[in-house]
């Protein structure tokens, strides 16, 4: 009776953990009005990308790791834009668009726990992931042309991506680069 009692229980903790979705942030990043505040003299001119780090409180992530997480989103955006650029799916020219995002939330995982839970319970618990806020500006008129709250845990399917501290945010901001600029081409075509 009592091994059945601790099957269930373990049943139940894997079913909850494959059931959790992580909750998309609202930092205040981004604009609110779907136009963007005019810079210094009247004039916006804006970086091709400005990517900041917005996670508040302990979260355990070193500069360095910022800055590999802040290049990673940077290089994915890039590679996804210039592949809709060259299948010619975005009708704005890039050069009129400014891209912005702010990372803010990241959770890396424990390989430690995720190897104890792996041989006692057969499946990682610690998932990982990582919350980004992304818009896309039209720097000839200031206009917002799409924006983007993405969050996302790692799912079990990934097992390989429990095991390294930052892969499931390296794998969160992969995706939500790719979904942005999805959102991004969709909506260049109108």
């Amino acid at each position: 009776m009592k091994a059945l009692k601790n099957i269930l229980v373990a049943v139940s903790l894997i079913t909850l953990a494959a059931c959790s979705a992580m909750p998309a942030t609202q930092s205040g990043f981004l604009s609110q009005d779907l136009t963007v505040s005019q810079g210094v003299n009247g004039q916006h001119l804006p970086p091709e990308f400005e990517i900041s780090w917005q996670v508040v409180g302990d979260h355990g992530i070193n500069k360095k790791e910022q800055e590999e997480l802040k290049a990673l989103l940077k290089h994915e955006i890039k590679m996804s834009l210039e592949k809709a650029v060259h299948e010619q799916a975005i009708k704005i020219p890039t050069e009129a668009i400014q891209i912005r995002a702010a990372i803010t939330r990241i959770e890396a995982v424990s390989p430690a726990l995720n190897w104890l839970t792996i041989i006692l319970l057969f499946v990682p618990m610690d998932h990982g992931g990582a919350a980004v806020e992304l818009e896309a500006v039209d720097v000839r008129s200031n206009k917002v042309i799409t924006q983007l709250r993405f969050a996302s845990w790692t799912p079990i399917i990934e097992l390989k991506a429990h095991f390294t501290r930052l892969a499931p945010a390296n794998l969160a901001l992969t995706a939500a680069a790719h979904e942005f600029v999805r959102q991004l081409v969709a909506e260049s075509e109108f």
